[in-house]
């Protein structure tokens, strides 16, 4: 009997001790899947919810530079046709245009500064900007700097007067200082005499803060567009064009969604637009080799601690309830916000209404970059499209 026992307790012993190693792989498997979905969800609330400034790479080298032309390093963004910005490590500013000449490592352009100087063997960066400054010292445009009375408090903004009853009102895309998106096609704007206000909104430099800090991508923001709605009312404007950049779009779509005001819309452009939020976080997500459970977990984690009603920010979902004219704009190669979006979108939206321009070799918010005189072109028409003929304003 003795002997007998002997197999039994040792195989007890091996029941044990796997049932052990099976909870404490499980307690182990748990802990990364809990870890890592806190992980991913931090990264969102870093890359996609706290306002911060936009960060520059100075990644090329000014070769030379003289008789209206730079010649720089060649990287897959400085042989790119179209105009571009070229800030400097120094601060200095220029705006690089027309290619002359490929090397096998360099690209010569046209080229002027418009701020600083450059020399030989500074570093730079390209960016999508195209000029610096404000209305006034970018472009020679007057304007006034306004402060607009938000619920939280004073947001700062640029109105350009005019002369119709037309407003345009840009919404600017995530970043702390965005306005000067709105300089590359302000000046079309101003010659056929439309009012245009460059808002900021909650959380921006110069504006309220939020009692979060942190970006509610448009489901708090819209209201920020409602004030700049209400004093184009109270200036004589009888009806807007809104104009939103990526994060922009999502502000702009909530406003049409929920304001009183939405009535007061005559279209929207819409340039490189989030009109999915999940899609572009999945998107991110995939980028990162992260796997689609830990994905979906941490959607959820951030729904809970920060709110994000994933559903209700989905335009492309909702693309059957937007009944305003859009011009929709998006480039090829845009990396950041995917312009699957924007076909979704626009299959799903009125056919009547939406206006689909793609533009091959743009990326992120550089549509204009690549194609100025067709960018503008699309917009200016578009916008004598949507516009009342009524009596200019006075």
């Amino acid at each position: 009997m003795p002997s007998d026992s002997i197999p039994v307790v040792e195989s007890t012993r091996i029941v044990r001790w796997a049932r052990r190693g099976a909870i404490a792989l499980a307690v182990v498997l748990l802990g990364g899947f809990v870890g890592g979905s806190l992980y991913f969800t931090e990264v969102l609330e870093r890359d996609l919810l706290t306002p911060r400034p936009l960060e520059t790479s100075f990644d090329i080298e000014v070769a030379a530079l003289g008789g209206g032309r730079i010649l720089l390093t060649r990287t897959a963004l400085t042989e790119q046709e179209g105009v571009w910005g070229v800030v400097g490590a120094n601060g200095a500013y220029g705006q690089a245009a027309e290619i002359v000449e490929l090397g096998d490592e360099t690209v010569e352009r046209t080229f002027r500064t418009l701020q600083g100087r450059f020399e030989p063997g500074d570093r730079a960066a390209f960016d999508q900007y195209a000029f610096v400054g404000d209305p006034s010292t970018a472009l020679g445009i007057d304007f006034e700097e306004i402060r607009l009375p938000g619920e939280l408090g004073v947001n700062a903004a640029w109105f350009v007067p005019g002369v119709r009853q037309t407003w345009v009102v840009f919404v600017h895309g995530k970043g702390l200082d965005e306005r000067k998106q709105s300089l590359r096609i302000l000046p079309t704007l101003v010659e056929a005499g439309f009012p245009v206000l460059v808002i900021t909104y909650r959380n921006d430099d110069g504006a309220a803060p939020s009692e979060s800090g942190l970006y509610a991508w448009g489901r708090d923001e819209w209201r920020d567009v409602e004030v700049a709605a209400t004093y184009a009312v109270n200036r004589g404007g009888t009806e807007i064009v809104l104009i939103g950049y990526s994060m922009g779009a999502e502000i702009v779509s909530m406003f049409l969604h929920d304001s009183d005001m939405a009535g007061m819309v005559r279209g929207v452009v819409f340039d490189s637009p989030v009109l999915d939020l999940e899609g572009v976080v999945d998107n991110d997500a995939r980028e990162r080799g992260i796997p689609g459970i830990l994905t979906a977990s941490a959607k959820v984690i951030a729904r809970l601690r920060f709110d994000l009603q994933w559903p209700e920010l989905d335009q492309v979902a909702r693309a059957a309830e937007f009944d305003v004219p859009i011009l929709l704009l998006h480039g090829t190669e845009d990396d950041t916000v995917p312009i699957a979006g924007s076909d979704a979108f626009a299959a799903g939206a009125d056919q009547d209404l939406v206006r689909y321009e793609r533009f091959d070799g743009a990326g992120h918010v550089t549509v204009w970059n690549v194609g100025p005189e067709r960018y503008e072109g699309l917009v200016s028409r578009f916008l004598d499209r949507v516009s009342s003929p009524g009596q200019p304003q006075e």
